[in-house]
């Protein structure tokens, strides 16, 4: 059966990330820190977040402690969403010929996004705080259930979210933090006209 991942997202503020990686340091059990690098596909040209909201696919290439992996989520997406995850490990050194793989069936554009992560499990839930360099903080709260504990899910990820005083994101704002991310300098590629050796070479210390 195909794991649907439950998952409640929010905004940490820079002021506040300290205190909330203090509590969780004390608190929860620490599972590891991930430096990821990934390429994240559009599955349609789009300005705004808002515009792709009917886009199903999610699906990127992203390497995580130099661990290479293709990923795919099914399903719609917000600042809250319960999606079907397809998780498929690949060679390092492939990475590069599946970035050609996915450009030759007609994947060729959308963001790059570099994050420094703490994981923790607290109550059963993967808690992420997710640190983007010149942008600041968020929070990712996520249970993986099937469909028949989906809904029980996520009203536990809300519920213990809330004891915490972590605030969840609305879609509305959360398009719009997708907006800012994806509008910072040197985040868009093209691979019609963009050459992914070029791209590495600026992210080199994550291969």
């Amino acid at each position: 059966m195909v794991a649907i991942e439950v998952e409640h997202r929010g905004i940490i503020q820079k002021k506040d990330f300290d205190k909330v990686k203090a509590f969780f340091d004390k608190n929860a059990d620490f599972v590891e820190e991930k430096d990821r690098f990934s390429v994240i596909y559009f599955q349609t040209r789009w300005e705004r977040a808002k515009e792709a909201i009917n886009d199903a696919i999610d699906l990127k290439v992203r390497i995580t402690n130099k661990k290479a992996e293709l990923v795919m989520k099914y399903g719609k997406w917000g600042g809250k969403d319960a999606r079907k995850e397809f998780l498929f490990p690949i060679e390092k050194s492939k990475f590069d010929e599946m970035i050609e793989f996915l450009k030759l069936l007609g994947w060729t554009h959308g963001v790059l996004m570099a994050t420094k992560t703490f994981v923790y499990n607290y109550k059963d839930i993967e808690f992420a705080l997710v640190e983007t360099p010149d942008w600041g903080y968020y929070f990712e709260a996520e249970i993986l259930a099937d469909e028949t504990t989906a809904k029980e899910a996520d009203k536990k990820v809300e519920s213990e979210c809330k004891k915490i005083g972590l605030k969840l994101i609305e879609d509305e704002k959360f398009y719009e933090m997708i907006d800012e991310l994806n509008n910072l300098p040197g985040r868009k590629f093209d691979f019609a006209k963009h050459d992914f050796k070029d791209i590495k070479n600026r992210f080199k210390e994550y291969f």
